[in-house]
């Protein structure tokens, strides 16, 4: 077993710290080992007192083969697993055990068990971490060659197309998802890499950075291009309307701080919600107001009871029981918003006519992305 120095030394000092109690003289901890067509056996991996020789194992001990008095054995066991035992020798006379010393080395024996347990459940989870790591590089790496091959056809396509501009701008935003993959591919990639984990962000947060390159100027209007021209599409092919922003206000366009470009990650949950959930004759759309984002569509209302339901890990709505999903898309949007600084509601009527900037968006369902405006920038 390849054991962690760390457990090897919580070994020591826990062997340690009953050295010298009530007579006893010399306390040995044994791990079961077994490998496949052998006899089981029991390697020694910790003594106190510690002297200078090989650890040897229980069957390589000639001395352990008779029985003595002042000897007995511990096992340490996890339910009905055998994981190790616990050899304690003592300078007792006529091998007079105190029921208290018994106690102790039970109790011992007992958290050695745990620990262990605990040892070998680390060890399994690191194969399973490097398995799984092992797995992604060989997919990122096959997915390589077919992402390459897209793009070579799609600018063949572009060359045989001529002067069809409205195909050529569809091939052309292919191409575009085509860099926005490779993107997530890199993201992939990186997962062998230590990971500093965010601690501020949940376990449902996805490992897909929006803006991998950290040198890259980047500003609210182009994180939300892509997603947008996406939606475009989308509303295009289940014909159905469309509405996004003509104009960008000035905060929209300046230079934005990376840890914002969590936006991008919001506005395409809410927009896939609202693809997925709104019948298809339904609008859907995009506004900027002075302090956030609209995302709206006109479908079926969200009933009153659900409006804060639908943030809650796990709920799903009335519109979405009939849809795959997890429940999870709205409550992350939230998390994420309020961990910028920021809020994601859904608006009532009430609270839509008390805002100038949304009295004139009349729809159904309006998600409002409030932001903080005056520390989103660099």
């Amino acid at each position: 077993m390849n054991l962690s120095k760390k457990f090897e030394e919580l070994v020591i000092k826990q062997l340690e710290s009953f050295g010298c109690s009530m007579g006893v003289t010399n306390l040995v901890m044994y791990l079961a080992s077994a490998k496949q067509g052998t006899k089981a056996s029991f390697e020694m991996i910790g003594q106190w007192p510690q002297v200078d020789r090989l650890l040897t194992s229980i069957e390589d001990d000639p001395s352990l083969k008779v029985s003595s008095p002042n000897r007995r054995w511990y096992p340490l066991q996890e339910n009905d697993i055998l994981l190790g035992v616990l050899r304690v020798e003592t300078d007792l006379k006529e091998g007079s055990w105190p029921v208290s010393l018994d106690s102790r080395l039970k109790a011992l024996s007992v958290s050695l068990a745990k620990c262990v347990s605990i040892e070998l459940e680390r060890q399994n989870k690191n194969e399973e971490i490097n398995y799984l790591k092992n797995q992604v590089n060989v997919i990122v790496h096959q997915l390589r060659n077919p992402l390459a091959a897209i793009r070579t056809y799609a600018k063949l396509l572009i060359k045989r197309l001529g002067a069809d501009d409205d195909s050529i701008e569809i091939v052309e935003r292919m191409i575009k998802e085509q860099k926005q993959i490779n993107q997530y591919m890199d993201s992939f990639a990186q997962l062998n890499s230590p990971i500093h984990l965010p601690l501020a962000i949940g376990e449902e947060r996805l490992l897909l950075p929006p803006n991998l390159d950290n040198k890259k100027v980047i500003t609210v209007q182009s994180l939300l291009r892509p997603i947008l021209e996406r939606g475009k599409a989308n509303a295009d092919l289940e014909n159905r309307d469309w509405t996004e922003p003509s104009l960008w206000p000035e905060w929209t366009i300046s230079p934005l701080k990376a840890k914002y470009a969590v936006i991008a990650e919001i506005v395409a949950n809410l927009l896939e919600n609202a693809f997925k959930y709104t019948q298809k004759d339904a609008e859907i759309g995009l506004a900027i107001t002075s302090n956030g984002l609209c995302i709206f569509d006109d479908g079926k209302k969200i009933t009153e009871n659900e409006n804060e339901k639908i943030f809650e890990k796990g709920f799903r709505g009335s519109a979405a029981k009939k849809s795959d999903g997890t429940g999870v898309g709205l409550f992350l949007a939230r998390k994420l918003a309020k961990q910028i600084g920021g809020d994601l509601k859904l608006l009532e009527s009430k609270s839509i006519d008390n805002n100038e900037k949304l009295k004139n968006l009349k729809k159904k369902n309006i998600f409002y992305l409030e932001l903080p405006i005056k520390e989103l920038h660099t």
